[in-house]
């Protein structure tokens, strides 16, 4: 998930083209990148909950990677809800201000 928002050029470097500068493209580039962080962090979560099943089941003796990948699932859920909270705070903000 962080890769994915390091790899994302910020809206407003981009907003100086022509083709770019329509709120309807902005949106859309928005949500393609909410959804590329929702993927990241399903795969997280899917990649522990399989090494977990498998620790558990006996197939899989590492431990230290199974708590590897626990931890990162766990590191990748809360950076997704502390966006989603600058997201929904940025979003209050806006509405609260005068028009």
């Amino acid at each position: 998930m962080i890769r994915s928002l390091q790899n994302h050029i910020p809206l407003h470097q981009k907003t100086n083209t022509q083709n770019d500068s329509t709120p309807k493209s902005a949106g859309k580039k928005i949500v393609s990148t909410f959804e590329k962080m929702f993927e990241e962090v399903n795969k997280d979560n899917v990649n522990a909950d399989a090494m977990v099943t498998e620790m558990v089941a006996g197939r899989n003796k590492d431990i230290a990677g199974t708590v590897i990948a626990m931890e990162k699932a766990d590191v990748s859920n809360r950076m997704l809800m502390a966006v989603r909270n600058k997201v929904v705070n940025a979003y209050e903000e806006i509405m609260r201000m005068p028009v």
